[in-house]
């Protein structure tokens, strides 16, 4: 299919504007920010949010003393180590379910101190629930993958903030690689949506992408509106001395992370922040947290709530925001961080290169051939490359695509090691898909992908939900739940795709395959469920032996 992008544009040329929630409370936000102001109303703070609201992002270093990062940082490498996903592109966490960081204070107050708390609900204009919190570890490559070409987060229809930490790998200094780079002043605008001719409103996961010479062109046209001076302004947050604490806002700011070949490997925490009554989701977390604040961001609760956890931390807050009018230098100052010169050039010709995922993809399955990987073990590699890939996904006007995220989330970072389990058991119940008399493509492959699809979400009726059993392993009770709103949007984005799109549909093919396994499995599925994900892998292994660089 082909990309359907839409333009970046200001509120007043939205086509549905009332479908923006961010757009539709603005008396109520104002009256929630002057309850903040009386309550911790300081020329700091007020310094703080307006140049959130400015410039999209804030960084600071050292606001946390060394040793409590140290402290956090040593439990971090050993749950990195222990229970990281060592995927082709990063290692990936679920900090959700990992007992002993959530259980470390320095956790909490490197992704979520107070002051950053505050300053995330004076923006969001209400009180704030955190709803994903993860590690990745990065290391030096050359490439542009989906994630992390220049994007937007989440859905267009309501603000999601981040705060992103990150520090060199193995130690307590800032980043010197891998960075998190951004477009100031880009929040300023909001991605254009689609109306239907029955008034349906909704967008798609290549809306909020930039991965070609015409869309950067577009937004780096849109910045300059915003930015005095005639050249772009670009950000680049690396070669610091600690580590950066940026608050940023995700689903308006362009951004994402520079990978390069060059520089050290990067160690990260972020978490995910919405607006209590924006979203169902929830962090899903079994850890109530150390103090009235924390324990609002998982739970959630009512404005009354979250006021009086805050009130609570009025010290700290008050502390942190001495601290940095004392010592400026805390506070980052984007303009030193900006790419110019030959830096840009480089940046610049990168993005609008494209994405360079199946090079790389080319280089190692090519090495796994020569060391005479088994065919399962090249079928597993090739999956996790393809589990990066393209997959555009529906965002709808009410947020129900948030019921999906943790299967989504859940399957594209499986380690190598479950999806070898999951693949070598179905290669062991149907042994001759792999052998090349099996390796047969499903005829009219977009159509057969959304028929098995549609199957797997009848078997997958709600009433068969609440059937789930316990799940081991990698994944929570929130990720199991999530399968079958997962399958139910996966098949939208079937019915998008065209015959031609081979990397396109390749991806939709490998989410569909783990998803109909693990969905078999865990909702007892029987012969039907079975017949299913079997034929997604023939279908699999067939399109990819249409690639040169494997041969399951």
């Amino acid at each position: 299919m082909a990309l359907r992008h839409t333009p970046l544009v200001p509120s007043d040329r939205l086509a549905s504007p009332s479908s923006y929630r961010q757009l539709a409370r603005r008396t109520e936000d104002a009256r929630f920010r002057a309850t903040l102001d009386n309550l911790i109303g300081t020329q700091a703070l007020g310094t703080l949010s307006r140049a959130l609201a400015r410039e999209g992002a804030v960084s600071t270093t050292g606001l946390l003393a060394a040793s409590q990062f140290d402290d956090f940082r040593q439990t971090y490498d050993a749950e990195m180590r222990a229970g990281g996903s060592r995927g082709t592109l990063h290692s990936y966490l679920n900090i959700a379910s990992s007992t002993p960081l959530l259980t470390n204070p320095g956790l909490w107050d490197t992704v979520a101190h107070p002051l950053f708390v505050v300053l995330i609900a004076y923006a969001l204009g209400g009180p704030i629930k955190m709803i994903d919190m993860r590690a990745k570890d990065t290391y030096p490559v050359d490439v542009v993958a989906r994630d992390n070409t220049l994007h937007l987060d989440n859905s267009p229809f309501i603000d999601e903030y981040k705060v992103v930490v990150t520090w060199k790998l193995g130690s307590a200094k800032g980043p010197s690689g891998q960075g998190l780079t951004y477009l100031p002043r880009t929040n300023r605008l909001f991605r254009q949506c689609f109306v239907e001719a029955d008034g349906s409103v909704w967008s798609d996961e290549d809306a909020c992408i930039f991965p070609s010479e015409s869309r950067v062109d577009e937004v780096l046209t849109a910045q300059a509106g915003f930015i005095e001076g005639p050249d772009p302004l670009v950000v680049h947050l690396t070669d610091l001395d600690a580590p950066c604490h940026t608050i940023f806002a995700a689903s308006r700011l362009v951004h994402h992370r520079y990978r390069t070949s060059t520089g050290a490997a990067r160690s990260a925490v972020m978490a995910s922040f919405h607006r209590t009554d924006d979203s169902e989701e929830q962090l899903g977390s079994k850890e109530p947290g150390h103090t009235p604040l924390k324990q609002f961001l998982v739970t959630g609760g009512s404005q009354e709530r979250f006021l009086s956890a805050v009130h609570h931390e009025k010290p700290a807050i008050e502390a942190a925001l001495d601290q940095l009018s004392a010592r400026p230098d805390l506070l980052v100052d984007p303009r030193r961080h900006s790419l110019t010169g030959e830096a840009f050039t480089q940046w610049y010709s990168r993005q609008c290169a494209g994405v360079t995922l199946n090079n790389l993809r080319t280089r190692q399955m090519s090495q796994k051939t020569a060391d005479r990987t088994s065919p399962v073990g090249r079928l597993v590699q090739r999956l996790q490359f393809d589990l990066q890939g393209p997959l555009n996904m529906p965002f709808f006007a009410d947020m129900r695509e948030a019921r999906r995220k943790r299967a989504r989330i859940w399957l594209r970072e499986m380690s190598p090691e479950d999806i070898h389990e999951v693949i070598e058991a179905e290669c062991m119940a149907s042994p001759h898909i792999i052998s090349p008399a099996g390796q047969e493509a499903i005829h009219g492959s977009t159509t057969a992908l959304r028929s098995l699809l549609l199957d797997l979400g009848r078997l997958l009726a709600p009433s068969r939900a609440a059937e789930a059993s316990a799940m081991p392993g990698p994944a929570d009770a929130w990720a199991v739940r999530s399968l079958p709103s997962f399958i139910r949007d996966l098949t939208v984005t079937a019915s998008w795709l065209g015959e031609g799109d081979r990397d396109s549909l390749t991806t939709a093919m490998a989410f569909a395959l783990l998803a109909s396994a693990l969905s078999s499995r865990r909702f007892s599925l029987g012969e039907e469920g079975h017949h299913i994900t079997e034929r997604l892998l023939q279908g699999y292994v067939a399109l990819v032996n249409d690639t040169a660089d494997t041969h399951p």
